[in-house]
C-alpha cells in the first residue's frame, strides 16, 4: 500500500519556492495557485454571503441621514452588498478595512466585483487603497483632469477612479496615485474623454495592484485599457483598502459589490 504524502515532510511546504520548484517563476499555473503559498502571500475574500458584514470592514457616509452606507442584501444568489450614496450634492459611501497593514513594498492588491443597478448620473467611483484619512468617507479624488486630491490628510494611495462631476472633462475611468515623494498622477484608462465605463445592472471586475511607486489598474481584464504609472505609494507607508461611491448631484447612487479579494507578500 502506497504511503500518503505528509505534508510536513516537504520542503517548505505551503511555500513559492515548493510551488515553483521544476516550473519557473512565472508560469499561468504558479500564479493561478500563488493564493497557496501562504508561507510567503497573504490571501483573503469576502463573497458578503453572511447576514452582516464581516466585521473586517467598517462602512461610513458623508450623506447624513439619506445615505444608507452599505448592507448585506437578503436572499441574493452568491451574497452581496447594496449600497445608497443618498442624494445630498458630493454626498458619498464607503466599505473600509478595518486595518492599515498594507505596505507597497509588499506588492498589495485587490479585486472588486462591482455593478450599478440604478443611476442617472455618471457615479463617483474610487477603488484602492491610502494610508488612513482624516475622514475615512470623503471623496478623495479634486479634480481629474489636472488630477489633485482633496485635503483628506492622505499621504500615500493608489486607487481606480470614475469621476462624476459634471465640471471634468474626463469621463473614462483612470488610475490615480500619489506618494509621499511623489506627485500626484493618473493614467487614463480608454478613451478622453470618453463615457462612463459601466453597463447598467452589469458586474465589471476592477483590479488595482500597487508597488512601491508604481501602480497597475484593469477593468474587466481589458489589457487595451489597462492603467500603469511609474509613480505611487511610498514603500514604509501603511495604507488600507477601500471601496467609496459618491455623487455630485443630487441623485442617488446604487452600488452592489458581489465580492473582494486581497493580497500582498508577507513581511518576512
Amino acid at each position: 500500500m502506497a504511503v500518503r504524502p505528509v505534508y510536513g515532510n516537504f520542503h517548505r511546504p505551503g511555500s513559492l519556492a515548493q510551488l515553483t520548484r521544476g516550473r519557473g517563476w512565472n508560469s499561468e499555473l504558479v500564479g493561478f495557485l500563488l493564493p497557496l503559498a501562504r508561507r510567503n502571500y497573504w490571501f483573503k475574500d469576502y463573497d458578503f454571503e453572511e447576514q452582516t458584514i464581516n466585521p473586517d470592514w467598517t462602512v461610513a457616509n458623508s450623506s447624513g441621514t439619506s445615505a444608507a452606507d452599505f448592507a448585506i442584501q437578503a436572499d441574493i444568489e452568491d451574497g452581496n452588498l447594496k449600497g445608497d450614496t443618498g442624494t445630498s450634492d458630493n454626498g458619498s459611501i464607503v466599505l473600509r478595512y478595518d486595518t492599515a497593514l498594507f505596505d507597497a513594498n509588499r506588492n498589495p492588491g485587490m479585486e472588486v466585483g462591482l455593478k450599478f443597478d440604478l443611476v442617472t448620473d455618471t457615479p463617483i467611483v474610487e477603488i484602492g487603497f491610502h494610508d488612513p484619512a482624516t475622514n475615512e468617507y470623503a471623496i478623495n479624488i479634486n479634480d481629474i483632469d489636472t488630477p489633485t486630491l482633496t485635503s483628506n490628510g492622505v499621504t500615500d494611495t493608489g486607487f481606480f477612479c470614475v469621476e462624476g462631476d459634471a465640471a471634468q472633462t474626463l469621463k473614462s475611468a483612470a488610475l490615480v496615485t500619489k506618494g509621499t515623494t511623489d506627485a500626484v498622477a493618473k493614467a487614463i484608462m480608454g478613451a478622453s474623454p470618453g463615457s462612463m465605463p459601466f453597463v447598467i445592472a452589469t458586474y465589471s471586475s476592477i483590479l488595482v495592484q500597487l508597488g512601491a511607486n508604481k501602480g497597475f489598474a484593469i477593468m474587466d481584464e481589458n489589457l487595451g485599457t489597462a492603467g500603469r504609472i511609474a509613480t505611487g505609494p511610498d514603500g514604509g507607508v501603511l495604507m488600507l483598502p477601500y471601496v467609496l461611491v459618491g455623487t455630485r448631484v443630487t441623485t442617488a447612487v446604487f452600488p452592489e459589490i458581489d465580492y473582494i479579494r486581497l493580497w500582498k507578500e508577507r513581511a518576512w
